[in-house]
């Protein structure tokens, strides 16, 4: 008589449920013997995460860099079928269904955004090519030929031929930068984020059952050390990040850093609304309140405490009851994040007026982890170092303003958004250069995928030569 059969345990379970994600090499699949663990944010493993050692990834750039990219035209289509099978394909053994799953238990974002932000890196698949092409200047053409062919032009040519990206896991968006890189010829390795390393391991599937070749595009997850090996090897880096990236590549040529956002909100005093306030509030929770581009400082030309109590009263009724369901305001966290979050705002906004109590800003959420926000605080001064602070979720320092003030507590901005009628004032904005982007009575989270980010990406990826024929 056989032994019994053995009752398999929750560590068992959870071992057949991990999700193994290989590198996407030059030369295709591969695993390797060092991995990492992908948690979820309930501390249960998710993904057995390969990670490649530097030989590999500059052996895999020089691969890239001997390889042809396929024609402009066949590049777009194949886009196209791509952002179709990112959708619609089981791709790395995951549904897009499936793959949202992954996602929203590692990113923290609520189900409906999940779904939402993944369907955007669809569509920012197949419009690659034209997202980058809005960063051709008018006077250039595409290709030599054109401009042979008439009095001479400027034609748009690659700074290189291939290009790291270090992406970060705030949002799968993340993605759009490199695919307009590959749309324009470039051959590009990526770094996924650790946190969450299954939208670009998906979108690179996709690529491929698109009919790219594997040297278009690899998937690399490294350690930090292995970071600088990957953009010093490549022509080309974009690199994404809070102040360390910033600190540490923000004064390479050859680099393009996507830092801290510190975006703000300016408030006049004829502009105060139901609206206004409204749209500060999509400002400040849109997107789990952990992106770039989310509203962290506003600025009020009046009373200021009451525009605060306002926008907390609107945060808080937007946050309701659902922080314990999967339609949560803020971004689930792990219980050691949240706690440390709490704690750096008691030890350094002591001097700020909370307007919702600290304890309410922390909610356990069923499935795991905390969901954290709304938290919104006044101070009473515009200069506040406070303003420069982003946290990854929906917390805002409102302060007073006066036109005194001019645009000094708004610089040092991705976007700021002018909820003005001074012109004046607006052009000060557009000209000042810590300023990135300024929208006029738009949210600072408002986009299409069209706009400019930090800049468009095609003015750090291409330049122009001057073509004729006698």
């Amino acid at each position: 008589m056989g032994a019994p059969a053995r009752v398999p345990s929750r560590a068992d379970r959870q071992a057949e449920d991990v999700l193994e994600l290989p590198l996407l090499t030059h030369r295709g699949r591969l695993s390797t013997r060092a991995r990492e663990t992908v948690h979820a944010l309930d501390g249960s493993p998710l993904a057995s995460l390969s990670l490649s050692p530097d030989l590999l990834l500059s052996q895999s750039v020089r691969a890239q860099a001997a390889a042809a990219p396929l024609p402009a035209r066949e590049r777009a289509a194949r886009l196209v079928e791509a952002s179709r099978r990112f959708l619609d394909d089981v791709l790395g053994g995951l549904s897009f269904a499936e793959h949202c799953a992954y996602v929203n238990r590692v990113s923290g974002h609520n189900a409906p955004l999940t779904e939402e932000l993944g369907r955007a890196v669809a569509l920012a698949i197949a419009q690659a090519p034209d997202r980058a092409d809005r960063a051709r200047p008018h006077g250039s053409v595409r290709t030599w030929q054109e401009a042979a062919a008439g009095t001479g032009s400027g034609v748009w040519t690659r700074r290189g031929e291939t290009l790291a990206a270090v992406l970060s896991g705030n949002t799968p968006t993340i993605q759009n930068g490199w695919l307009q890189a590959l749309a324009l010829g470039y051959r590009v390795a990526v770094r996924p984020s650790r946190r969450e390393p299954f939208t670009a391991h998906r979108v690179i599937e996709a690529l491929r059952a698109a009919g790219f070749p594997d040297t278009a595009a690899v998937y690399l997850p490294t350690t930090h050390g292995g970071v600088s090996t990957l953009l010093r090897r490549a022509d080309l880096g974009l690199a994404y990040g809070g102040d360390e990236i910033a600190n540490a590549y923000g004064s390479s040529p050859t680099v393009k850093v996507g830092g801290p956002g510190r975006s703000k909100t300016l408030v006049a005093r004829d502009r105060l609304s139901p609206a206004t306030l409204a749209a500060v509030a999509d400002s400040v929770s849109a997107l789990s309140g952990s992106a770039c581009v989310n509203t962290t400082a506003v600025l009020v030309e009046g009373d200021h405490e009451r525009f605060a109590r306002d926008l907390a009263a609107v945060l808080r009724a937007r946050a309701g009851a659902h922080q314990t369901t999967p339609r949560h305001l803020g971004p689930r966290v792990t219980r050691a994040s949240a706690d440390a979050l709490i704690g750096y705002l008691e030890r350094h906004a002591s001097h700020a007026h909370p307007l919702i109590p600290l304890q309410e800003v922390t909610t356990d959420h069923p499935d795991g982890g905390v969901v954290l926000g709304p938290a919104v605080f006044a101070v009473a001064d515009p200069q506040d170092r406070l303003l420069a602070t982003e946290l990854p979720f929906p917390c805002v320092w409102v302060a007073p303003w006066t036109a005194a003030d001019g645009i000094g507590p708004l610089r040092d901005s991705l976007v700021v958004n002018a909820v003005t009628r001074d012109e004046d004032l607006i052009g000060a904005l557009l000209r000042d250069p810590s300023v990135r982007n300024v929208h006029v009575n738009a949210p600072t989270v408002h986009s299409d995928g069209n706009l400019p980010h930090e800049d468009y990406v095609g003015d750090f990826l291409m330049r122009n030569k001057a073509v004729v024929s006698v």
